[in-house]
């Protein structure tokens, strides 16, 4: 476990340096290096930039148009994963176009896949929108920032095909050196394309002046810088042959990028609805710094190690529930302050919804990581359907926060057909959850009749996946009626009110104790029309 210790090594030091040079600044040097990293996002690659236009909230909706597309073909592509589940043969009727369906691992690693760059890229989108509504309005180079999503798109895709293009060429994809070669090249690719993306939003904090940097601002800094070092480490891991190197860049890619993700978009959107500010200080602290110390129990891998450091890695989980359930906490009691206007935004809905379902998921995904992670396999598929329904439910709701609150305020236009909207939120809430606890049942009882040796005693158990798979149709309908709702608005003609600088975001604002700026009011929404409520 040596590797994996200096791993975490790097990667706390890389954070830790990256905090203090973000909040205090590089002295003198400063001005120079903003004014060369400016010259390298605003015209590298030569050419290519040019063909984005640089206008306040296009990248942003790049990144979100992208990820909504991803968001269709991943629920499609997990509704036909379920449904095979239950009846594999269920498209052999197309095997005369070339369709194969084996065991279905193809499909649900597809299905995987597709689904995590569609919360990565949506998350990100309605990110840079938090950060770049506290620093002037506009990202650094917005140009640059459409650039960086249209690549990640691109490298993803290529990525994909990639072992099917060598395979027309006569290679044999399937041995050890061209796997690993294929996906040590990936995540160097991918690195190389959110790194860019990374220094955008750092020259975009900068331009927040004195002023502290925000909680979302900094959740997704280091989500950003997790996910780079994960795709490093990968890289590295993959060429030496280093498992448990992988290993540690599979959890750091999994688990914290998309938590704080989570929490970056939340973080923004609920208090900004709300008009309170975020509910406990400390609380925002113990989520933001435990979350990237502790292991989160979600889409945890088996690790071969001494019992001693399975122990200790037991421990480490453990204490990965606190800051997933302060975060949690936190947002809901800010939601609290002002119910009837988070009620009436479908995107701070969505975000409350999944703050709602996530200490529950994080609670079944402790126990059935924990079976997986220390390798007693006693519990089957039950860990892969609680991370796979945590990743549709709750991932899924903050993917259609981020599209009904962030994109509309990128966009500057009201939010088309908002009734819509709701019925979408309702329908990916039901579909993922109700879908998630049936799977469960069937891992559940399956599980049962295999460990009792008595199958012909106890009725087949196909029927919960089938009932669990038409529970999902929910989810994949909401996915694309919610594409379609982005599509409107950003297609609509009229302006947001909002947009104009006489009308604020928020009818009023409640100031608690402390003290705060105008830049971090204008950040939450405050407008020079808001009522500000004093204690």
């Amino acid at each position: 476990m040596e590797a994996v210790f200096i791993g975490i090594a790097i990667t706390v030091i890389t954070m830790w340096l990256t905090a203090n040079y973000t909040a205090k600044g590089i002295g003198s040097m400063s001005v120079a290096m903003r004014q060369f990293s400016l010259f390298i996002l605003n015209k590298a690659p030569a050419g290519l930039v040019d063909l984005f236009e640089d206008k306040p909230g296009s990248g942003a909706r790049t990144w979100i148009n992208f990820g909504m597309l991803w968001f269709v073909f991943s629920s499609i592509c997990g509704f036909l994963g379920l449904w095979h589940h239950y009846d594999p043969t269920a498209l052999d009727s197309l095997a005369s176009i070339g369709w194969s369906y084996d065991n279905g691992d193809a499909l649900t690693a597809t299905t995987a896949k597709f689904l995590g760059v569609a919360v990565f890229s949506t998350l990100v989108g309605a990110g840079l929108v938090s950060i770049s509504r506290s620093s002037g309005g506009k990202m650094a180079s917005e140009a640059s920032a459409s650039l960086s999503a249209f690549l990640f798109t691109l490298t993803t895709i290529f990525a994909a095909l990639l072992p099917t293009l060598l395979g027309l060429l006569g290679q044999d994809v399937n041995s050890a050196m061209n796997v690993v070669l294929i996906d040590a090249v990936s995540k160097l690719a991918v690195a190389m394309i959110v790194a860019g993306l990374f220094v955008n939003v750092l020259l975009t904090v900068a331009n927040r002046g004195e002023e502290d940097v925000s909680t979302s601002a900094w959740f997704l800094i280091f989500a950003l810088l997790a996910f780079i070092l994960s795709m490093f480490l990968g890289f590295f891991g993959e060429l030496v042959g280093s498992t448990q190197t992988v290993w540690l860049a599979g959890q750091m890619g999994s688990g914290w990028v998309f938590l704080a993700l989570i929490f970056a978009v939340a973080y923004h959107i609920i208090p900004m609805t709300s008009g309170t500010p975020i509910w406990s200080g400390s609380m925002r602290k113990a989520n933001l710094l435990l979350l990237f110390v502790t292991l989160p129990p979600f889409f945890i891998a088996s690790a071969d190690a001494s019992a001693t450091l399975l122990n200790l890695g037991a421990i480490v989980m453990t204490l990965g529930l606190l800051p997933i359930i302060a975060g949690s906490v936190n947002l809901l009691f800010t939601a609290y302050g002002n119910t009837s206007a988070i009620v009436k935004s479908p995107g701070a809905l969505a975000a409350t919804l999944a703050m709602v379902l996530m200490p529950f998921y994080a609670i079944g995904a402790f126990f059935t990581g924990m079976d997986v992670f220390v390798g007693t396999g006693q519990l089957g598929e039950m860990a892969t359907t609680v991370d796979m329904g945590f990743l549709w439910t709750v991932g899924g709701l903050m993917i259609l926060s981020g599209a009904y609150t962030s994109y509309p305020l990128a966009c500057k236009k009201d939010l088309s057909e908002p009734s819509k909207a709701n019925l979408t939120v309702w329908f990916v809430l039901f579909g993922g959850f109700a879908s998630t606890i049936t799977n469960l049942l069937g891992d559940f009882t399956t599980q049962a009749v295999t460990n009792s040796g008595v199958e012909d005693a106890i009725a087949q158990t196909g029927g919960f996946y089938l009932v669990g798979a038409a529970l999902f149709y929910f989810t994949a309908i909401g996915a694309i009626l919610a594409t379609l709702v982005v599509i409107r608005t950003s297609a609509s003609k009229l302006t947001s009110s909002n947009a104009q600088a006489s009308v604020s975001d928020i009818d009023a604002y409640n100031l608690g104790d402390g003290d705060t700026t105008i830049r971090t009011l204008l950040g939450r929404g405050v407008g020079i029309d808001t009522t500000l409520v004093v204690g």
